[in-house]
């Protein structure tokens, strides 16, 4: 009878045969090969559109478009438009000497003392045509486009950030200080740069901030470098700080207590606390000197009368303002109910420096569009919150839950884009025009220019900028001497100068004398002093020239 073999068991549970050495079991089985490491995550989830790629491509990819329509909106026509009188500003003390731009800072404009240094040290280098001048405002403000794009793909989503770059881009205000020789582009620039390089600090603790203790103090003192740079550019661009706090605020709130490591969020906010406390005690010297100064700025009464001209401003188009405006709420209450982290940032960017500037407006006078600028950025962002939440509010209403594909792909981005520059497009088209109501100076040199004979002198209205407008335009040629100038800008440390007392004695041995005077006074010479006006009636109307703003008047002596 055969003894059945056990299925377990194999040849190894046979029994021995008579003679034979008993068999020796199976050698067990080499073990398996490790199999192969998985790949490492990308750096970048994938989500929201973002396939998983190389981080730098993913952030170029968001950053770009935005980036490249305004430096083309910015570029294109740069030198058309004629310097305004603040511009003419710009200059004056850009190419003053080191000696007198400090005598100039120390009566006047000490604020904006680094953008004058910026800008002399830009002159010795590309000149000071129009273009030139206003050149390192578009490149600042390039790059303002830029990182708003970045700054919205951490806080929101890729979608979000290209979409309230392109938004800002857009903007004619955008267009109009990235054309301007003002330091506003600059202020732009810095709020947004110093905001997305905290965001990073925040929110890749600590695995992009390296854990060695001279990486992370580089990493926070390069922040507190960008809050001087605010400071530096425009002082009112440090009202974004209380949005800074709160960002770090919620990260301090979010991690609990328990599983806080080391006192790890304690660090985080004291880190906070001395970057930007250190970076507003360096600047306490210029705020102190520049609030001294305040009384330059007196003029600016705006209060709560002028809130809805500000959208208008801000956005440089009364449609578009207006519509962001509508779409940015959205976007806040959005943030608001979702408890995102950029929520307090962005509502507060957005706000806070507004009512600030409003309610002490009678005190500081800076409720001013362009001082006000830098919170474009968070409008920006705030719509684009609204439409990016587009395709959640859609899939509600589908039977299946998932959105059309029309609405998650890219057509709700290009259809807002779209939107928007059409919204834009009259106040486009506008903003490479002289500024309405200032007087052409450019008409002005050309006619002087043409008509200039050896000898001839100038007399300017009182109180106008139009000494430094036609020099600007008359740089390099001959030009009028100015007679009734006794003390020169430079020497005098300001913009105008001090004019001679006794115009008779200014204008003896002076045969002709062009006069610029106000287009809308009718006077035949303006609002000059009784004294000066004794002087001129001792000539005679030679010519009269009307351009825009601005009466041109050549006046020859009588003879006898």
């Amino acid at each position: 009878m055969t003894t059945p073999i056990k299925a377990t068991g194999g040849a190894a549970n046979l029994p021995p045969r008579p003679g034979h050495p008993p068999i020796p079991p199976f050698p067990p089985a080499p073990a398996a090969p490790p199999a192969p490491a998985a790949p490492p995550a990308p750096a970048v989830a994938p989500g929201d559109g973002e396939r998983a790629v190389p981080p730098w491509r993913a952030a170029l990819a968001v950053a770009l478009p935005p980036a490249l329509l305004t430096l083309a909106l910015c570029l294109y026509g740069i030198g058309d438009r004629q310097l305004w009188r603040d511009e003419h500003a710009s200059w004056w003390a850009a190419d003053l000497s080191w000696s007198d731009l400090g005598a100039l800072t120390g009566n006047m404009d000490l604020v904006l003392a680094p953008y004058y240094v910026l800008l002399h040290l830009w002159i010795a280098v590309a000149g000071d045509s129009e273009a030139a001048l206003r050149l390192p405002s578009a490149l600042a403000m390039t790059a303002a486009a830029g990182c708003v794009a970045l700054l919205g793909r951490r806080l929101l989503s890729p979608r979000a950030g290209l979409l309230g770059g392109l938004l800002f881009a857009v903007c004619p205000a955008i267009t109009w200080y990235g054309q301007d020789a003002r330091p506003y582009a600059f202020a732009v620039l810095a709020a947004v740069g110093s905001t997305l390089l905290l965001t990073r600090l925040v929110q890749d603790r600590p695995g992009a901030v390296p854990a060695a203790p001279r990486a992370v103090l580089l990493a926070w003192a390069g922040y507190g470098l960008t809050v001087v740079a605010m400071g530096l550019t425009h002082v009112v661009t440090l009202m974004v700080l209380p949005g800074h706090l709160l960002l770090v605020a919620r990260e301090f709130r979010r991690a609990p207590a328990a599983a806080d490591d080391g006192g790890a969020r304690w660090v985080l906010l004291g880190r906070w606390a001395l970057a930007s406390a250190g970076a507003v005690l360096l600047l306490s010297p210029l705020l102190l000197l520049g609030a001294g100064q305040s009384g330059q700025i007196a003029w600016n009464e705006r209060d709560w009368d002028d809130l809805g001209a500000l959208v208008t401003d801000l956005a440089g188009s009364a449609a578009l303002g207006w519509t962001l405006l509508v779409v940015g709420v959205l976007g806040a209450v959005s943030l608001l109910v979702l408890r995102q982290q950029g929520a307090g940032l962005l509502i507060c960017w957005a706000l806070v420096p507004v009512l600030l500037t409003l309610g002490t407006a009678h005190w500081l006078h800076l409720f001013l569009a362009r001082y006000l600028l830098f919170t474009v950025p968070a409008w920006a962002l705030l719509g684009a919150e609204a439409v990016g939440r587009l395709p959640g509010l859609v899939s509600r209403f589908t039977a299946s839950g998932t959105p059309p594909r029309w609405v998650a792909g890219p057509a709700p981005l290009l259809a807002a884009v779209a939107l928007a520059a059409a919204l834009a497009a009259p106040a486009q088209a506008s903003v490479r025009a002289d500024l309405p109501g200032e007087a052409d100076a450019r008409a002005a040199a050309r006619l002087i220019g043409g008509g200039l004979r050896p000898g001839d002198g100038v007399v300017y209205e009182p109180g106008s900028s139009l000494r430094r407008s036609l020099a600007y335009e008359l740089r390099g040629r001959p030009a009028p001497a100015d007679v009734l100038l006794r003390v020169s800008p430079e020497r005098a440390g300001s913009f105008g100068g001090l004019e001679c007392e006794e115009p008779a004695r200014c204008l003896a041995g002076t045969r002709r004398v062009w006069l610029l005077v106000s287009g809308t006074d009718r006077r035949p010479f303006g609002a000059v002093s009784d004294k000066l006006a004794k002087e001129l009636n001792g000539f005679r109307v030679v010519r009269t020239e009307n351009v825009p703003h601005l009466r041109v008047v050549l006046l020859e002596r009588k003879s006898g």
